[in-house]
């Protein structure tokens, strides 16, 4: 078992400290996840925040069998389908348009380091939001085609045939950005 689920576990038996580990670890990768499907870094970070306070209040059952990390993340992707609802539903004004008061620091900037990675994500960001996704759970998470099987609601072989999409997708969109495109 992978140490988030330890913690979640900790937690469930009244360990405090076991939910602030897992705020410290997954929180800002699961803001990064969730943007794939929102495209809004201030929605993405309200929808982790609920997927969190979800774990905090009702303490949903994990089961042992399947990664933290793929569990934590289909509730972070439920909490964002349920943003993307909410929005359609009540006919907000276009993203763009909201001005948002913060004092945060820009999470993306603190998640990836580097101009290399900066190019990566700025490429990935442009690719389907599926083909996002994948990339997004089997190469910077780390987790295997059947977790992310799991995560995105597909079977391991349509995940490994996005993932050779995916992949192809992203190399020609890091080719059209070195020319200029």
């Amino acid at each position: 078992m992978d140490h988030g689920g330890l913690s979640y576990l900790r937690f469930l038996d009244g360990d405090k400290e076991g939910f602030v580990e897992i705020v410290a670890q997954y929180r800002n990768r699961l803001v990064l996840f969730i943007d794939t499907f929102v495209h809004d870094i201030h929605i993405s970070e309200e929808a982790a925040d609920d997927a969190l306070m979800k774990l905090y209040i009702k303490k949903p059952r994990y089961k042992e069998s399947c990664s933290f990390t793929a569990w934590l993340y289909t509730i972070g992707k439920n909490a964002a389908l349920d943003y993307l609802k909410k929005i359609k539903r009540d006919r907000y004004a276009p993203l763009d348009d909201y001005f948002y008061l913060s004092d945060e620091t820009d999470l993306e900037a603190e998640c990836i380091k580097g101009e290399e990675n900066k190019a990566l994500h700025n490429a990935i960001r442009k690719l389907k939001t599926e083909y996002a996704q994948v990339l997004y759970l089997t190469y910077f998470e780390g987790l295997t085609n059947t977790e992310t099987a799991r995560v995105m609601n597909k079977s391991a072989r349509q995940v490994s045939d996005l993932i050779y999409r995916a992949k192809e997708a992203l190399r020609k969109e890091l080719e059209r950005s070195e020319n200029g495109g």
